[in-house]
């Protein structure tokens, strides 16, 4: 097997963030099912960070950003067969780098990866949200 490649990667294709958030427990979370709002989704994401290997997607960071000060992560995921090794690590590693030493980065924890967040050592703070009423 080769070596995982980070790239910036704004025309990810639905189909490959649902390959890899569909085969995680994030799938009931997000609307994998739906492909045109997950193209939508993507379109209005403006920090696309995949990993891949051989070509085929394991990993994908999805934020948004102001550009400027701070950039929200709504997704991080790894594929179930490649968790363990360090991609998502290296997924939020190539994201910092690519928005430089000025911005911060932010996101909301499930409780299944509370623990990863804190190992990998992010600093703590509370949360809110308004939830959605349509999650399809």
């Amino acid at each position: 097997m080769s070596a995982i490649v980070y790239a910036q990667e704004q025309t990810l294709g639905a189909e490959d963030y649902i390959a890899v958030v569909g085969s995680t427990y994030m799938a009931e979370r997000r609307p994998v099912g739906n492909v045109e709002r997950v193209r939508r989704i993507l379109t209005g994401s403006n920090m696309i960070v995949t990993a891949r290997q051989d070509g085929k997607i394991v990993g994908v960071l999805r934020g948004i950003s102001d550009g400027e000060w701070v950039c929200y992560v709504a997704d991080l995921a790894v594929h179930p067969e490649h968790q363990g090794k360090g991609i998502g690590t290296g997924l939020l590693r190539k994201c910092k780098d690519l928005l430089g030493p000025g911005m911060g980065i932010v996101l909301v924890a499930y409780p299944e990866a509370v623990e990863y967040y804190r190992k990998i050592g992010m600093g703590e703070m509370p949360a809110f949200y308004f939830d959605r009423e349509i999650r399809t």
